[in-house]
């Protein structure tokens, strides 16, 4: 994601609840070393953002891609929903105009910062989980498409990952979103255009 320290999908990642420092035992008590590497073991969840740019003909006219940053809830959203049934799920996404607030854990970037009015967009379909191969872990695909008329604006640079149910017509807040991208170059989406954003999230145990 641009310059989002949040890596995700086959090439980047986001990495959520790793120790950084080697934590201490009561000198009374010998920990083992496979207790040791469980308790160092990280847990990653990354995000990969892929967002396609469609002319009235069909044709690909742009494509933008890059790692997000999960916010500091989205941390808390993906630990929650591992011990709760009823948090909530991501819903759908939303698109800004702003480009020159870096994507952040917590505070101004961690939410939509210039939202455009009427971009929410429910996921088009219930994303459906894929094993990547031994060893390599877990995708859930989320998507969302623009139609042609659909949120016709030429500075579009920013789309946030929410799990406000049911998404409405606002810029949402911190916390309802799960992550946040910032795209490297302005997508223009004009009232022919479609724009179609994929937000890859693995997740991968130690």
């Amino acid at each position: 994601m641009t310059s989002d320290s949040s890596k995700l999908s086959d090439s980047v990642s986001t990495v959520l609840g790793s120790l950084t420092r080697k934590p201490s035992f009561p000198l009374d008590r010998r920990v083992s070393p496979e207790e040791e590497r469980l308790l160092l073991a990280k847990f990653h969840v990354v995000g990969f953002v892929q967002a396609r740019l469609f002319g009235p003909d069909g044709k690909l006219k742009q494509l933008v891609e890059g790692y997000n940053l999960v916010t500091d809830y989205g941390d808390e959203h993906v630990g929650e929903r591992m011990y709760l049934d009823g948090q909530d799920i991501v819903t759908g996404m939303r698109l800004g105009t702003d480009s020159g607030t870096a994507a952040a854990k917590a505070g101004a970037g961690a939410a939509m910062v210039a939202y455009i009015s009427a971009s929410e967009e429910a996921l088009d379909a219930v994303p459906v989980g894929v094993d990547k191969g031994a060893g390599l872990g877990w995708r859930v695909p989320h998507i969302c498409t623009w139609i042609a008329g659909d949120v016709t604006n030429s500075t579009i640079n920013e789309v946030g990952l929410t799990d406000e149910t049911a998404i409405t017509d606002t810029a949402g807040v911190v916390g309802d979103t799960v992550a946040r991208f910032v795209f490297g170059s302005t997508i223009d989406k004009q009232s022919g255009d479609s724009l179609e954003v994929t937000w890859n999230v693995d997740f991968l145990g130690a």
